[in-house]
């Protein structure tokens, strides 16, 4: 088999990966999105590797992700660094910028809320902690995103503990995966944390 081909049918893995996992979303039950982020979200404040982390790297939520504002929150209150994925057009990639209030971010090239452009640029060499949003996970770490790798590219400069976070729904035995894909070291749940064995 060509590697061509192999690439093809990758693209066709996660094509098919994703609209699983939207058909799952679309039937959790009202309300079960919220109950399920408080309960991520809460067990992530009581761990000890957000508990020891100075400076998280966090995401604002599109439709259909888990929500982490009350990690935001939670960050912004006890004086951690808290920063946020900002498109940079010129540079055709992701940069990780310092957030002082949710108040102030604006919609960026995806619609997705962003740090103004102003903003202060964070070393991500410096962060503790990345929380990472996905369309699907497996308990290996594995991660599957919205296609395009902006997200990966960003992941594979920082240093730091990746924590991915989900629903049930998003959680599958095996998600499709090439070598650019950076995976998760631990995946908060719902029901509890996924900690992939070591490599």
């Amino acid at each position: 088999m060509t590697k061509g081909t192999n690439r093809i049918n990758m693209s066709e893995a996660k094509l098919l990966a994703r609209r699983e996992t939207r058909l799952a979303m679309e039937g959790m039950a009202p309300g079960q999105a919220e109950e399920g982020s408080l309960a991520v979200c809460r067990l992530i404040l009581e761990s000890t590797v957000w508990q020891r982390a100075n400076q998280v790297m966090l995401y604002a939520p599109m439709s259909g992700e888990l929500n982490v504002s009350s990690l935001m929150e939670s960050g912004l209150k006890n004086s951690k660094l808290v920063a946020l994925p900002r498109f940079s057009v010129k540079k055709k990639s992701y940069e990780v910028c310092e957030v002082d209030n949710l108040s102030d971010l604006v919609p960026g090239k995806f619609g997705v809320p962003e740090p103004t452009s102003n903003s202060q640029i964070t070393d991500t060499k410096q962060l503790d902690l990345a929380i990472v949003p996905g369309v699907a996970f497996c308990g290996l770490g594995g991660r599957l995103g919205r296609g395009g790798g902006y997200f990966d590219r960003l992941l594979a400069d920082i240093l730091a503990k990746k924590c991915g976070v989900c629903f049930e729904q998003q959680v599958y035995p095996d998600v499709p995966v090439e070598r650019h894909d950076v995976k998760m070291d631990m995946i908060a749940t719902p029901n509890g944390w996924l900690v992939p064995p070591p490599a």
